[in-house]
């Protein structure tokens, strides 16, 4: 693995977005947020307690190169280390990022592949970043799809060229940690999850392997059938695992104990279509989501369905599987239940029922991230670069910022600021930190109807009618003149 280094003193050139240079110039981050892998942690819970609204930009870096003619998957989402290094992969390279000003500090050569997002785990020596390269034996497609070999050899027979594995770097050094790649026999397009000791990976093929930290030796592997849909969920020590599912074979979360890989249970609904998320666990509660709408909620104990919610968006799919780039998932707080459809509409649900209690459309597709949430907002980022805030009780906006490029995906929380990354091909990072300047705004959706207001446009349109008619009707009564009294007419005669 070649890899190269950038000294502190040679950062990068970086776009600082002046309206917040006296935010950041001269005073270091308080405080850093262990970000390590999707969404957080292991649960993949999306909580945050970072900054919330009001937001501003605090730095950008644009100046990221992205090496090679396959560029079109961009950076994945980022995560952050306690020191608050930033670490997001590239189709071909993995790259930290300085955590108070962007700039970069070391880059570490992968085989191209998928731009997934890593993880950073414990090994003895210090933090290591853990990730997947390849994309097995045939590159990438054109429309940016795979095509994985689902027969390719285990290691040590002739399958060895199939290129597809999971690697690992020193934090620090970049240097590789491992004696050699973890070899895998099929492509990956999921977030890499991590817990004390090991990391998880499940690939295209439907196959689960469990790589223990220290050593690079894979523990065990599952073969759960059908392609494994976002992250693997670590709980109690079990493997949550969402399967996909096919024509033949049912969508379901699969549990296994994560020290020996033995099937514990496997949880479904019967009119759910196929689950796109990982598991995301909060009090008790495993939630995903379906490809035709469907928010679900299942036992974290024993699997036991307990709702469904469905959404109705008459002009898209409302939530779907991700493709090179990017994972969705719901959130959940304090007995609320939060996702986010791919044209940017906002839904608020009763965690113990599911029942509905908001939604707010935004007008501004969400494709390739999931929200984060915080102790007042929803915030989500979107295709037009875009990071929205969505007061949780009311559901109404509260805050919009422009993160300066399109496509901002993945916010993840460093400790004072959050950071996302935007584009693909022109890719960078982007850090907002709070505003203490800005003020809140109060907006219903646009799809809210305000009665209070329908009734006063009602007597304003009225009152505006009469009014018109009547300056109407005076040159005419001029014209005509004054209306004969009673009787006039057979006088006359």
């Amino acid at each position: 693995m070649r890899l190269f280094h950038l000294s502190r003193a040679s950062h990068r050139s970086l776009a600082v977005a002046s309206v917040t240079v006296a935010i950041v110039v001269g005073a270091p981050l308080a405080a850093f947020a262990d970000w390590v892998q999707f969404q957080g942690g292991g649960a993949h819970n999306g909580l945050s307690d970072g900054p919330s609204a009001p937001l501003a930009v605090a730095w950008t870096n644009e100046d990221i190169d992205l090496e090679g003619t396959q560029t079109s998957g961009g950076l994945s989402s980022p995560v952050i280390a306690g020191d608050g290094t930033i670490v997001t992969v590239a189709p071909n390279a993995v790259l930290g990022f300085d955590g108070e000003d962007g700039s970069q500090i070391f880059s570490a050569d992968r085989d191209l592949g998928p731009s997934s997002q890593p993880a950073i785990g414990q090994a003895p020596d210090g933090p290591i970043v853990v990730f997947t390269e390849g994309f097995g034996d045939s590159g990438p497609t054109p429309s940016g799809s795979v095509t994985a070999s689902p027969s390719a050899a285990a290691p040590g027979d002739e399958g060895d060229s199939f290129d597809s594995h999971v690697n690992a770097v020193d934090l620090e050094t970049g240097e590789p940690v491992w004696g050699s790649p973890v070899q895998l026999e099929d492509v990956v397009q999921t977030p890499v999850a991590v817990d004390e000791t090991s990391a998880y990976i499940g690939d295209v093929g439907g196959r689960v392997t469990i790589v223990d930290l220290e050593s690079g030796d894979v523990r065990w592997t599952k073969e759960l059938g059908t392609r494994i849909a976002g992250a693997v969920t670590l709980d109690s020590g079990r493997a949550l695992v969402t399967t996909l599912g096919g024509q033949q074979e049912p969508s379901e979360i699969v549990a296994l104990d994560a020290e020996t890989g033995d099937e514990l249970w496997r949880a479904s609904a019967e009119d759910a279509s196929n689950l796109v998320t990982a598991p995301v666990v909060v009090d008790g509660r495993m939630l995903t989501l379906d490809a035709i709408g469907g928010v679900l909620a299942f036992d974290a104990e024993d699997g036991r369905f307990l709702w469904r919610t469905e959404v109705i968006n008459p002009s898209h799919q409302p939530f779907v599987l991700p493709g090179l780039v990017g994972a969705p998932a719901p959130v959940s707080a304090d007995g609320e239940v939060f996702a986010v459809d791919v044209t940017g509409r906002v839904y608020a649900f009763d965690a113990e029922t599911g029942a509905a209690l908001w939604d707010h459309a935004l007008n501004d597709p969400s494709q390739f991230s999931p929200p984060l949430l915080t102790d007042d907002h929803i915030l989500v980022s979107t295709d037009s670069g875009t990071l929205y805030a969505i007061d949780r009780g009311s559901g109404h906006l509260v805050w919009r910022v422009d993160g300066g490029g399109t496509f901002l995906r993945g916010l993840s929380d460093a400790g004072d600021q959050l950071v996302g990354v935007t584009g693909f091909r022109n890719a960078a990072l982007v850090a907002f930190v709070a505003d203490a300047t800005g003020r809140l705004i109060d907006e219903p959706s646009p799809t809210t109807l305000d009665i209070g207001k329908l009734l006063t446009g009602f007597l304003l349109g009225g009152a505006l009618t009469g009014l018109v008619a009547l300056l109407l009707a005076r040159p005419l009564q001029r014209r005509l003149g004054p209306a004969m009294a009673p009787g006039s007419a057979e006088e006359s005669v």
